[in-house]
């Protein structure tokens, strides 16, 4: 070993330090003399950023016992042994950038766990035993791999932030919905079609981020005054209309029988690309210059539960109400 660095172990242990900095210091190797001997047990933090670690001694818990923010980002760690579950007062893990393909079970066990961040892996699923992770209240698991969440993510009560961006997700668990303090949402980049119907429902949740899910084209009625970022999907060029919106807008179009008309603003809740609670009269300068119903005439049979928003791409609007008029 090094002999700057062994004299930085050293001291650490002599003094009792509660923080080690070990980073950028080219160890292929956890550092043996760390574990070696008393005064370890002292230490709280432990830095080892820019490293060229690829995995973590077993004995790691007993001879931390008190440790609570291990900080690993960009290393070469493909495994985490099992022994990772006897770091029990661990709140912190950092084990973004390395090339993890496999989360053990046993990461369940860090019950004082409060932030995970695994980004920039290889992982292809999460265990389920990430659920148990009752005090986790931050999640960073972008850039990876994963084609799905674990269900068992709705048992993480005190989760405030998840971030699963540019992975290879398809949709998104229902019980993600029953987060109660979930603030923040991150999934852009991914491989959406839809959002949970529910999404949205609990008032904590404030920021969804869903750019650059190309095939996504609505979203669920309770994201209505949050803060959406959707650039890149198919949501551009879409009107959001209610139920009851839409109900009147055809009465409306059916009473005139006279072709074309100009689309009454008062009915509108949204469009290209803006998401706005209501667009009464006094917003008519947002509505799109000279858009008038024209034929080709088509019927379009529409589905929705209750309480959702419709979002309907532009040439299905001009299509239903041209039907609508003639």
């Amino acid at each position: 070993m090094n002999i700057d660095l062994w004299k930085i172990i050293l001291v650490a242990k002599q003094e009792k330090h509660k923080k080690l900095f070990l980073n950028y210091k080219n160890l292929c190797r956890f550092p043996h003399e760390l574990l070696k001997g008393g005064g370890s047990e002292y230490l709280e933090h432990l830095y080892m950023k820019m490293n060229l670690l690829t995995t973590l001694p077993d004995n790691l818990g007993e001879k931390l016992p008190n440790l609570t923010e291990l900080y690993l980002h960009s290393n070469n760690i493909a495994v985490i042994p099992e022994a990772i579950g006897t770091l029990v007062k661990l709140q912190s893990l950092d084990l973004s950038n390395n090339v993890l393909a496999i989360l053990c079970p046993e990461i369940g066990q860090l019950k004082s766990l409060r932030h995970l961040r695994l980004a920039n892996n290889q992982l292809k699923f999460l265990p389920s035993e990430i659920g148990d992770l009752r005090e986790l209240q931050t999640l960073d698991i972008s850039t990876n791999c994963l084609t799905a969440l674990p269900e068992s993510l709705h048992l993480c009560f005190a989760l405030q932030y998840l971030a699963a961006d540019r992975n290879h997700l398809t949709n998104l668990p229902r019980q993600l919905c029953m987060l109660p303090n979930l603030n923040e949402l991150s999934v852009t980049s991914n491989s959406l079609k839809c959002l949970p119907q529910d999404l949205g429902r609990y008032p904590e949740l404030q920021y969804v981020y869903v750019d650059n899910n190309f095939q996504l084209y609505g979203l669920p009625s309770y994201l209505y005054n949050k803060v959406i970022g959707h650039s890149g999907t198919s949501m551009r060029q879409i009107f959001i209309l209610s139920l009851g919106s839409l109900r009147f807008l055809i009465t409306y179009l059916s009473s005139n029988t006279f072709s074309p008309q100009p689309l009454p603003p008062e009915f509108l809740l949204g469009f290209n690309q803006e998401i706005v609670p209501y667009m009464g009269s006094h917003n008519k300068e947002k509505l799109p210059h000279g858009l008038l119903l024209a034929p080709p005439l088509s019927v379009y049979t529409l589905h929705y539960h209750p309480g959702s928003v419709w979002l309907l791409p532009c040439q299905v609007l001009l299509s239903l109400f041209s039907s609508c008029c003639h």
